[in-house]
């Protein structure tokens, strides 16, 4: 990449403050200088704009703080910082939550692929074992799903884990793919906003890898690759209505613009297989084909029910 590119950090926070301030001081400490951070505060109610300006934050001419009139979830959050972060010209956007934390060499890491025609991620680890992938990843087109370091190992080539990245987590990408696909879907709100946007940048054919010596780390819910199916499956359950809801509703409406209808029908099938037979659970499968029916009908409106 062009040394004289010019890079800018978008972190989305909501009510998280002391993780935010984690987060941004790993930007701040990265061996590769980032010339620009915004923080987009979702409307927090936690005092995260007093807490941003008594650690010196807000006065810096290296940061930007955008305050939404209200929550927007984190698509309406990364709509707004990658929409500022074009508009000001800025050549590469680095995308993170406030609860993730890069290696202090990430950045470093990624920039050698960086390039206009990239959609490139590091390797999301799990903050609390390293050597354990917060999400499992699923090769394309293949069976072969990954959980750990080891599996990574196998599934490496020349650093690189082609065609697939964790969204969201530390993603790169230059202005121009922001100009040829525009920007996330902020009416989904949270949970498939990012798998919208990979598969959209895939649309356009930008080329999609993990970058495997970039790190960056991330809780990991256990809540998430639930076994189903004899174990032949997993599924993310979730104690949080508004997680599940928005997870089907989305979901279902990728699947039916970037797949097909038959691959969109097993999906709910298989939603309908977990809270039947898996983990029985009435009010969650009420609560998941409303998500679903409102997915196919594109209503994208509803999940404000269930923001508490």
């Amino acid at each position: 990449m062009d040394c004289t590119k010019s890079i800018c950090a978008v972190v989305v926070t909501y009510n998280r403050k002391e993780l935010l301030l984690n987060c941004l001081a790993a930007l701040k400490n990265q061996t590769y200088a980032i010339d620009h951070i915004i923080v987009v505060n979702n409307a927090s109610k936690d005092g995260t704009v007093d807490f941003l300006a008594e650690n010196g934050w807000v006065n810096s001419d290296q940061f930007t703080l955008i305050t939404l009139n209200e929550n927007l979830g984190g698509a309406g959050g990364f709509h707004a910082g990658i929409e500022f972060a074009y508009k000001e010209g800025f050549d590469y956007i680095w995308l993170m939550d406030d609860d993730g934390l890069p290696a202090v060499d990430s950045l470093a890491e990624l920039i050698p692929y960086a390039a206009d025609d990239v959609y490139i991620g590091p390797l999301v680890l799990n903050i609390k074992n390293p050597n354990e992938l917060t999400f499992t990843l699923r090769l394309p087109n293949s069976k072969t799903v990954l959980s750990n370091l080891a599996d990574v190992n196998i599934a490496t080539k020349d650093n690189i884990i082609p065609d697939i990245v964790m969204p969201f987590n530390g993603i790169l990408f230059s202005r121009e793919l922001v100009k040829k696909i525009g920007l996330p879907k902020q009416e989904y709100f949270i949970w498939g906003d990012d798998m919208e946007y990979t598969w959209r940048a895939r649309k356009y054919c930008f080329r999609i890898f993990t970058v495997v010596s970039a790190h960056f780390f991330h809780p990991k819910e256990n809540t998430l690759g639930t076994p189903m199916f004899f174990g032949l499956m997993k599924f993310n359950d979730t104690e949080s209505k508004l997680k599940l809801y928005c997870m089907c509703r989305n979901n279902l409406r990728n699947l039916l613009d970037y797949k097909n209808i038959i691959i969109a029908s097993l999906f709910c099938a298989k939603v309908t297989w977990f809270y039947v037979f898996t983990r029985p659970n009435l009010q969650k499968l009420v609560l998941s084909w409303k998500g679903l029916i409102h997915g196919l009908a594109k209503k994208f409106s509803a999940h404000k029910d269930y923001i508490v």
